[in-house]
């Protein structure tokens, strides 16, 4: 097992390898340090790492330390080398990264490879000379490389590593080791690690976007952009993939229905060249907050930056978690084929052609892995003739030659309206003769070259093909060996914007995906024949309609056959939404950081599990979350509310799911924001949740006409909502609640000012139970199961510290004595208020929560001062002895600007303290109960 590197059960052990070698082979251990080190000057770190192992020594001690070095160096690495490829599969390893190591092919590196001379003070953002694999945590060089050069200058960029079959096994092999304990880190434990992966993204902004233009070719401002989303992938994907909630599907006291997430395994993520950075990184990402190990391979035509970002990562990400290969395709079998085809590898996650897609897919049938396939495209644009033509024709030449037309996504074909085709044709070719071609380092660079020499041949024989059939070039046209008076780019990858008429379907520019800065234009006479020749391929990935009619404009986007549809615009990012294509343009939707990431990286599993009995011992009741928000994420959330145009009165539900949208989506909230919220709706979850830092400014919509609402400082004209609606609003959405309305109260208003003079701001109480009250003077209790479950407010502003006090039930059951608590389940009472000469209806003040999962009894208590309580004098001595017991146990919380409380109404009692005479607060309150449909509810 030592010498064919199969792992051995169990591991050998050192003490038993040296025994060995002395009575065998009649050596002798020595410290690897005590001659290495001093003999070949190898570094510290270098040198600690093969001490792991000892040197096994001819027993004749007599001969010098050179002698001895150079007789048994070369032994002593193979031994250890064996050793540790036997042993790494199958021992407990530590989870972080180690010191550098020689690897299995034997490679001693004291640097990270990306400078040729090693020194302490290397800039980590320098340009690539030979890239480094990332294997296993670790840095490690290959004995054979490649070149990568710069398609505009032909220059050298690089020397990338030429990863073997068998270093692409040891990474999947670590990273299926690392998963494990990946996978039984926290949400929040990840997602900080991720997060520290964002910021590592944004630190090396300029030089990554400069190595990536470099290798690529694309204009710095693209790749500046692709590294930004790069980071913002890491680090929503880190706060939003939370695979930790469950979904409960019944409960029925004796057995609990719960469907639950779980991480798929090791998924390899194959990216493409013409977008390495986005298309390899955001799927990794995905992929790693979900709990998965990663191998990437990117393209050998733009490894370095994908290479560049694998090295910079390597310290932050538990070891083996993310391991980063590369070799060029022309071994059998291909790496790509080597990675797909190891059984270890659960998923895979391919962006490329769809005939290579199709061999993806067919490999992974085999051992029936999960695929997610972003394959190729041939995208339409219908312009109808009522568009604008000049603002249309620039919209359209941005969708088609983004990255040179070299995007999945780009316009591929073009249908213009007849009575339109002439006047926009002439202003789609000035618009492309305008563009500015040159080396993407260069400031002002539209469009930069083809990425080589193989897509320079692919584009001139589509071309080619369409005069031969009859069309016509009216711009372009050809390859030029660089822009005019830049001298230094001179390799002919240079391809001039072209715009091609005169040909139909059945040529094979109008047929197959060009990829190139190369377009054809043809007319139509109606809609319906647009969108019968649009949707006449079988790719499906993106389309576009452009018309000043939007109405029409959407129906006809409805109709298009394409995983995305644009009006009046096209190959947009949009943020937060699934991409993926129908047909041969790929299988499987991703990128929305939420159900569908959700979906595509985990198993889901369903669990039938035993409910316990109701325990004896009395449960401890949970802290109080409290998480701040800093004032970055505290822009980002008000720009996302900012966007919000929807009239809360005229459309609350819109209104309502953009709110939710926005709480769920914004940029750099903390990692435990949606994990607190989501707590106050566990079984054993807190009273309540508080969040501090939160936008208060109220933003101004599009509507021009002010609304009815329940104070005058709010109701100025052209105000179409509020930071605080939105974030209540959301709030309850994003939780799963409806607001609630209650009819004829504050004019129905869903979230309403608290009043300053109202009972309800003072004394114990559960919002909606008794306040607004149900019938009365009848009735004045709400029936517990038309009681909302939530209370959420927003402090607007607050000249001095507001205070809210609250009382746990659970900590009130604790402190209270089981006699007062049983009289009070079987004795009902009154309550006389004392300042309108009003009795309510008797009532029992404690009383089971409906929710099974939670014993903690509900308990409705009153404003002592105000109500007194009626009934037997026993049931009202342990009334009173209540209100103490809940006087003694109250928790404080001290409200500012910009904070929210959201309470479990039916586990905890609130209550509002006066502000001082001088001390002014605008409360904002909103109540809230979970709904299978609709986020609205107005009820008496």
């Amino acid at each position: 097992p030592l010498l064919s590197g199969r792992p051995c059960h169990p591991p050998p052990n050192l003490m038993d390898v040296r025994a060995m070698g002395q009575q065998v082979f009649g050596l002798q251990p020595v410290p690897v340090e005590a001659i290495v080190r001093p003999t070949l000057g190898v570094n510290r770190a270098a040198c600690s790492s093969s001490a792991r192992a000892v040197l096994l020594l001819p027993q004749n001690t007599q001969q010098s330390a050179t002698t001895q070095s150079r007789f048994c160096l070369s032994g002593a690495l193979v031994l250890h080398a064996c050793l540790y490829r036997a042993t790494k599969i199958t021992r407990q390893r530590r989870c972080w990264r180690r010191p550098l190591r020689a690897s299995s092919t034997l490679r001693l590196t004291s640097t990270d490879g990306w400078d040729e001379e090693a020194t302490e003070t290397r800039d980590p953002g320098m340009l690539s000379k030979r890239a480094p694999l990332l294997i296993d945590g670790e840095i490690v060089l290959t004995e054979k490389t490649f070149k990568v050069s710069s398609p505009a200058t032909g220059n050298v960029v690089g020397l990338a590593p030429q990863a073997t079959n068998d270093q692409i096994t040891e990474a999947v092999q670590a990273a299926y080791l690392a998963q494990d304990i990946w996978a039984r880190m926290s949400h929040v434990q990840r997602g900080k690690i991720l997060l520290r992966c964002g910021q590592l993204l944004r630190e090396n902004i300029e030089s990554l976007a400069a190595l990536q233009t470099n290798e690529s070719g694309r204009p710095l401002a693209e790749t500046r952009i692709e590294v930004m989303v790069a980071a913002a992938c890491f680090e929503n994907a880190g706060r939003l993939l939370n695979i930790e909630f469950e979904e409960e599907i019944s409960n029925d006291g004796t057995k609990r229905v719960v469907v639950r997430r779980s991480p798929i395994g090791v998924v390899a993520v194959i990216a493409p060249w013409n977008a390495p950075i986005v298309l390899g990184w955001k799927p990794t990402a995905s992929a790693l907050a979900c709990g998965n190990a990663v191998v990437l391979k990117p393209a050998p035509q733009t490894p370095l930056t994908t290479l560049r970002i694998g090295e910079l990562l390597s310290n932050t990400l538990p070891r083996g978690v993310l391991n980063v290969v590369v070799a060029t395709d022309k071994s059998d079998p291909r790496p790509g084929e080597v990675l797909v085809s190891n059984d270890l590898v659960r998923k895979v996650v391919f962006t490329g052609s769809t005939a290579i897609g199709s061999k993806v897919m067919a490999a992974c049938s085999k051992d029936f892995k999960r695929i997610l396939l972003e394959l190729g495209g041939n995208d339409a644009a219908i312009v109808l003739e009522d568009c604008d033509i000049n603002s249309t024709a620039e919209g359209i030449f941005q969708g088609a030659f983004f990255n040179n037309g070299q995007t999945c996504c780009a316009v591929k074909r073009i249908f213009v309206q007849e009575t339109i085709f002439e006047d926009f044709v002439a202003a789609l070719v000035v618009r492309a003769r305008r563009a500015k071609l040159g080396n993407g380092l260069n400031e002002g660079t539209e469009l930069g070259p083809l990425a080589s020499y193989v897509q320079l041949r692919h584009v001139t024989e589509l071309v080619d093909d369409a005069r031969r059939e009859g069309g016509r070039v009216l711009c372009g046209g050809g390859a030029t060996a660089g822009p005019p008076g830049d001298e230094g780019s001179g390799t002919g990858l240079f391809y001039l914007p072209t715009i091609v008429v005169g040909i139909k379907e059945g040529t094979r520019l109008v047929d197959e995906e060009q990829f190139g800065p190369v377009v054809p234009v043809m007319p139509f006479k109606d809609a319906a024949e647009a969108i019968r020749r649009a949707n006449d391929t079988s790719f499906g990935l993106g389309g576009s309609v452009w018309s000043r009619d939007v109405a029409k404009a959407n129906a006809l986007a409805d109709q298009l056959r394409a995983g995305t549809v644009w009006v009046n615009r096209h190959c947009e990012f949009i943020r937060n939404a699934p991409f993926g294509g129908v047909g041969s343009s790929g299988i499987g939707r991703a990128g929305d950081l939420g159900s569908r990431d959700l979906t595509e990286y985990t198993e889901l599993r369903t669990l039938c599990l035993a409910v316990p009995p109701v325990p004896t011992v009395k449960a401890v009741a949970r802290a109080i979350p409290c998480v701040s928000v800093q004032a970055k994420a505290q822009a980002m959330l008000g720009q996302r509310l900012a966007s919000i145009r929807a009239d809360l009165h005229k459309d609350p539900n819109a209104f309502a799911a953009e709110a939710r949208e926005a709480i769920r989506t914004f940029p750099l909230q903390p990692v435990d924001f949606r994990p607190a919220l989501q707590s106050i709706l566990e079984a054993d979850g807190p009273p309540c949740v508080m969040f501090s830092g939160l936008p208060t400014k109220q933003q101004s919509g599009t509507s021009t006409a002010g609304r009815s609402r329940s104070s005058s400082s709010s109701s100025s004209s052209g105000l179409s909502y509020n930071n605080g609606e939105a974030l209540l609003m959301g709030a309850a959405a994003l939780l799963g609640a409806s607001a609630v309305g209650y009819r004829g109260h504050h004019n129905e208003a869903l979230v309403r000012e608290l009043p300053a003079d109202a009972h309800e701001g003072c004394g114990w109480h559960r919002g909606g139970r008794c306040s607004p009250a149900y019938e009365a003077p009848r009735r004045f209790y709400r029936p517990e199961e038309h009681v909302p479950e939530l209370v959420a407010v927003f402090c607007v502003r607050s000249d001095s510290s507001t205070a809210l006090r609250l009382v746990d039930l659970q900590r009130l059951c604790d402190t209270i004595t089981a006699e007062d608590l049983n009289c009070l389940r079987r004795h009902r009472l009154s309550f006389f208020d004392t300042e309108t000469g009003v009795r309510s209806e008797q009532v029992l003040v404690a009383t089971e929560s409906a929710d099974q999962a939670s014993p903690v009894p509900i308990l409705d208590l009153r404003e002592p001062g105000r109500f007194e309580a009626e009934g037997i004098p026993e049931a009202v001595a342990a009334y009173e002895r209540v209100l103490q017991a809940a006087e003694a146990c109250a928790e404080f919380l001290k409200l500012r600007s910009g904070d929210i409380v959201i309470l479990n109404n039916k586990r905890c009692l609130h209550a509002w303290s006066r502000p001082e005479p001088d001390g002014k607060a605008l409360l904002q309150t909103l109540h809230a109960r979970r709904c299978d449909g609709g986020f609205v509810q107005v009820v008496q």
